[in-house]
């Protein structure tokens, strides 16, 4: 089938590029779309929890855990979608890994 319908949630920022051009963006859109020319790019905004432990030695050389959770929640999702491919299959699941990658590097730049 060549157009397809894509309904989000209001805690999803949606991008619609058609042609490699932003057709329309938002919050939580629902619309139809043309499949072949089209891409949906769907990048969450909800806040989101991420627990951390860090192993750390001390200057006495004392082993120390570190254990804490970051909450984070996406303030420019245009930007993020620029940097990382948060587009999205016809079945509606990400065609790339880097919607999981996000938690990771935000804890990684909290060490």
């Amino acid at each position: 089938m060549l157009l397809a319908y894509s309904k989000n949630p209001p805690t999803t920022y949606v991008l619609h590029y058609r042609n490699g051009a932003v057709r329309r963006e938002g919050a939580g859109l629902a619309f139809w779309y043309y499949r072949p020319s089209s891409t949906v790019v769907a990048v969450p905004i909800a806040s989101r929890d991420v627990p951390f432990a860090f192993t750390e030695l001390t200057a006495d050389f004392q082993t120390v855990t570190v254990q804490g959770q970051l909450t984070y929640r996406v303030a420019d999702p245009r930007r993020l979608a620029g940097l990382l491919d948060f587009s999205v299959g016809p079945s509606g699941q990400y065609v790339s890994d880097d919607p999981v990658k996000v938690p990771e590097r935000l804890v990684q730049t909290a060490q």
